[in-house]
């Protein structure tokens, strides 16, 4: 005998859905049968599904099969070829009757009476009824010892179609911000999921295929703070996962939003940076991720929008940065544009060899055309492998082999000279 069990036998499912596209379906189903059982089909599972990744548990399996179904019309045109199928036209009021020989490039199909060969032709395409057995939505199929069913069965399996990701909504007020955090979750399974525990998994994993991408999803400025929702927080084999207290629907074709973090009256630094070639200063905002500033969490990567307010009260658009998973007590560095009103002119002044020895002397002009005291970072990169700094005209701090910083505090409408000199050794490198 043959048994199929639907969604409608579900007593419980959950997901656990990562950043690259792909997730985990544990279903929890109740099989009674009223005879003894040689066949399962498990159907309602994702049409995306790895089938060498199912687990069962509560069935002892001989055999396993994963049914596609005829999921599309290219499917469902495919079993039919070679059979006889009509073709009715309306305007013309007549029928014809083809062998259906092809369905690959538009139908090709065979006249029973004429034998003449027809491409695409015209009208209502009529199918005899599904041969037995035949199944439109997917399924998983097992054979088993026959026996009476009467228990529950635990099924996980990997389907491609899930996705989700952290977008962030800054809003900058004087010299604090509010921040709303947003989860996206993307369902492409080609199934629904109704009354689901949902997990989320922040961090990579190796796969041994491409990962599937989907396009960002885009956030509406809200005029208030949303409502935070309970999410319970906690590490997993090096990851982060984000669990939701409360049960949801993910419909297939659908992206859904869920809050998960709001933040009110943080404090943030505006911070100014300059490279070698920088006309204008960009500008980043830092923000502390810890529990005064109302966050004391790890954000997952995503994107930040960030929305300033103006002088008349409204709120308005000033940039956007992608953000890394930022663990509890470190900085938020977010580079949303550039400063119109600080200009940076550098250039290489001295070049020139000493005794076996190169100096470098590099130059930047910094104005500050705002009216407000600011703070300036230079960031300047050193290509050469052996170098000791001489001289410098403002103290800096060496980030790399490769990298030095200068921090230059600027009062409003003001000029600075940042200078300094840097020797380079290259008798260490042939030694």
């Amino acid at each position: 005998m043959k048994f199929e069990s639907t969604g409608k036998a579900q007593k419980s499912v959950s997901l656990t859905v990562y950043m690259d596209g792909f997730g985990v379906v544990k279903e929890v189903r109740e099989l009674l049968s009223e005879s003894a059982v040689e066949e399962v089909q498990f159907s309602d599972v994702a049409k995306r599904i790895e089938p060498d990744s199912i687990v069962v548990h509560g069935l002892q399996v001989l055999e396993q099969v994963y049914d596609y179904g005829l999921a599309d019309s290219g499917k469902l045109l495919e079993s039919y070829i070679g059979d006889v199928v009509t073709v009715r036209n309306p305007e013309l009021g007549d029928e014809t009757q083809i062998r259906l020989l092809s369905t690959v490039a538009g139908i090709i199909g065979e006249r029973v009476d004429t034998r003449e060969i027809l491409l695409n032709p015209s009208g209502e395409l009529i199918l005899p009824p599904l041969p037995e057995g035949f199944r439109m939505k997917p399924a998983l199929v097992w054979k088993i010892m026959p026996k009476l069913l009467n228990h529950k069965v635990h099924v996980s399996y990997l389907t491609d179609g899930l996705d989700w990701e952290a977008i962030y909504i800054m809003e900058i007020r004087g010299e604090n911000f509010r921040l709303a955090g947003w989860i996206n979750i993307a369902n492409e399974t080609g199934t629904d999921f109704r009354g689901v525990r949902l997990k989320l998994i922040a961090g990579q994993v190796s796969r041994h295929r491409p990962a599937h991408l989907y396009e960002e999803a885009r956030m509406m400025l809200q005029n208030s703070m949303p409502a935070r929702e309970s999410f319970e927080e906690r590490r997993f084999a090096d990851k982060h996962v984000y669990t939701l207290e409360r049960e949801v629907d993910l419909v297939d074709g659908q992206s859904k939003k869920i809050s998960f973090l709001s933040a009110q009256e943080g404090s943030f630094k505006k911070v100014y940076k300059v490279e070698k070639t920088s006309k204008h200063a960009k500008v980043s905002i830092l923000i502390e991720n810890t529990g005064k500033n109302g966050l004391g969490v790890p954000l997952p990567k995503g994107i930040a929008k960030v929305y300033e307010l103006d002088s008349d009260g409204e709120l308005e658009f000033t940039g956007e940065d992608a953000i890394g998973h930022t663990p509890v007590k470190e900085k938020l560095s977010l580079t949303i544009g550039e400063a119109f009103d600080i200009v940076s002119e550098s250039r290489e002044t001295v070049r020139e060899k000493r005794d076996g020895i190169e100096y470098v002397t590099h130059r930047y002009g910094l104005r500050n055309g705002k009216n407000e005291n600011v703070r300036i970072d230079i960031s300047h990169a050193i290509y050469e492998s052996f170098w000791k700094m001489e001289s410098s005209s403002h103290d800096y701090e060496v980030k790399n082999t490769s990298e030095v910083e200068f921090s230059v505090r600027m009062a409003a409408g003001k000029s600075a000279i940042v200078e300094f000199t840097y020797k380079v050794d290259d008798r260490t490198n042939k030694k």
